[in-house]
């Protein structure tokens, strides 16, 4: 963590237990408004234990959350998105029996219908209005769990795992829009195992290792970091 920085988002010292299971110890991760954070490491390392503490979905066993500086020691995610904060799981926020149009009806209902066109074209989903999630692909599901996402208007947005299952071409089209958030003042936290992918778009790099973190710095910085390339990204890693 930079000193003076304004983080949008802080996860500090987070600790978590699932019966006798200790999945995360003294972890933190921090997310810069008009930036992307990218939480890299194994399965089991405790990215999404984490991310779903940051977002409010579990409650940690100790340490502190804050958004906007303001400390959140009885979060919800309900609680923080309505000081803007969307969350979007590796499940995604898409119902398989109804149509994507009836995702964005029920969008616009709920909190307005401003910022929906916006949302759709920016994820390029105008052909799959009419079809039922159920008949998506994977790329096209985040496409459409993202548009419902982005039509919000989020101040932080945090996706876990967008790119798992996803074409070479669908994972960088929707790395770029990721990024494409984050320039117009988003902060963006993500996660996921497509290392080249992320660390093209990412200004700041967590390494998630045996349920606690490392702050790399910029991908710059982590390619840098002989650990990370030996233990994680391995000896046959070539430049990005």
């Amino acid at each position: 963590m930079t000193p003076g920085t304004e983080y949008a988002l802080r996860a500090e010292g987070i600790g978590k237990s699932f019966g006798r299971v200790e999945v995360l110890k003294s972890a933190s991760m921090w997310g810069e408004s008009g930036k992307v954070t990218t939480l890299l490491g194994r399965n089991g390392a405790g990215k999404t234990t984490l991310m779903k503490i940051a977002a409010g979905v579990l409650r940690a066993d100790y340490g502190v959350i804050s958004l906007f500086g303001d400390v959140k020691e009885h979060h919800s995610l309900a609680r923080l998105a309505r000081s803007g904060l969307m969350y979007v799981p590796q499940a995604q926020l898409v119902s398989p029996a109804y149509r994507v149009r009836d995702h964005l009806k029920a969008l616009a209902t709920t909190f307005g219908s401003a910022g929906i066109d916006e949302a759709i074209s920016e994820m390029g989903i105008e052909a799959l209005l009419d079809q039922t999630v159920r008949s998506l692909s994977g790329g096209e599901r985040m496409r459409v769990s993202l548009a419902l996402a982005l039509a919000r208007a989020p101040k932080v947005l945090i996706v876990d795992e967008p790119l798992v299952r996803l074409s070479p071409q669908n994972q960088e089209d929707l790395a770029n829009s990721l990024r494409t958030l984050a320039e117009r003042g988003t902060a963006v936290i993500t996660s996921g195992h497509d290392a080249r992918v992320l660390l093209s778009i990412s200004d700041a790099i967590i390494w998630c290792v045996a349920g606690t973190t490392h702050h790399l710095g910029t991908p710059t910085d982590a390619l840098a970091h002989s650990q990370f390339r030996r233990e994680y990204l391995g000896s046959e890693f070539g430049e990005i």
